[in-house]
């Protein structure tokens, strides 16, 4: 409880200082604000964080407020990208775990996007299969890592059957309520044409929701990303970003385990921007909502 005090004092201190600049700024409700100046702010933070990183981990071992242990330097974090690439393969683990994250999310999406359109139109569909939604919405995805290793074994089929497992249970509510969000004014329109009850589906709700599908399915790849090193770990492959954790968490090399965490952001990073240019190319029409 003492610990529980300690996390409450600096939560309610945060959201103090967060309200108190807000007042100061003088900051309008959905103000509007140039793409330069959300960068430059976004910037600002990242160079506030290395600041204070540095700050707090500067000075030998003995002299840092932080030990190195905990968190590294980090200078020390950088100088640790050289022998994880040259005798760890971080490269590699790198492109092995962009696949298995990719090819999970991929299975999720064939079966959940389709099931997910169904449930949301059709009442029979949507009562026989209510028990997996339920299952998918209490149960934590962390059960599903040693069930994965009984169904799929311990080699690559777990990976990606446990990737393929968190990525459903996540998009499936999702594209319910997408289409089922889909106004009815549409249906009543499409009805009135002579629209058959499949006509419905493939013309009217999938077309008017597919933009926000998609961007479902970009908030879901990231969640593939968040669970990618849960799924290396447990069962360490040959080679896999999970894997080098786990590898650099045994060795004690605590600036190796921030380095691969770098390196994972930066590609969710990357793949999320791409999922937003693939949504400007297919969307034009919501660059200015």
């Amino acid at each position: 409880m003492h610990e529980f005090g300690r996390f409450l004092i600096v939560a309610v201190v945060f959201v103090g200082v967060l309200t108190l600049v807000v007042r100061l700024a003088r900051l309008h409700v959905h103000g509007e604000q140039t793409y330069s100046r959300a960068l430059g702010l976004t910037a600002l933070f990242i160079g506030v964080v290395l600041a204070v990183w540095w700050l707090i981990t500067r000075g030998e071992p003995t002299e840092r407020l932080v030990q190195p242990l905990i968190l590294p330097n980090p200078f020390e974090v950088l100088k640790s990208f050289v022998p994880l690439h040259l005798e760890q393969g971080l490269v590699r683990s790198a492109l092995y775990s962009w696949l298995r994250v990719t090819a999970g999310f991929l299975l999720a999406a064939l079966v959940a996007l389709p099931l997910g359109v169904y449930m949301a139109t059709f009442p029979p569909i949507a009562a026989f299969f209510r028990p997996l939604s339920l299952a998918g919405a209490y149960v934590p995805i962390v059960v599903f890592i040693p069930l994965s290793m009984t169904w799929f074994g311990t080699g690559e089929a777990q990976k990606i059957g446990f990737l393929f497992i968190a990525c459903f249970v996540a998009l499936l509510p999702l594209v319910i309520k997408d289409i089922a969000d889909v106004p009815t004014a549409f249906l009543d329109v499409a009805v009135t044409k002579g629209a058959t009850q499949w006509q419905l589906v493939r013309d009217v709700l999938f077309p008017v929701a597919q933009a926000n599908l998609w961007d479902r399915l970009r908030g879901v790849y990231g969640v593939g990303w968040g669970w990618i090193i849960m799924a290396e770990v447990v069962v360490r492959p040959e080679y896999g970003l999970g894997g080098l954790i786990s590898v650099s968490e045994r060795r004690s090399q605590t600036e190796a385990i921030y380095a691969v965490i770098i390196v994972i952001v930066l590609i969710a990073v990357a793949c999320d921007q791409l999922w937003r240019l693939g949504g400007d190319l297919l969307f034009p029409y919501r660059r200015d909502e």
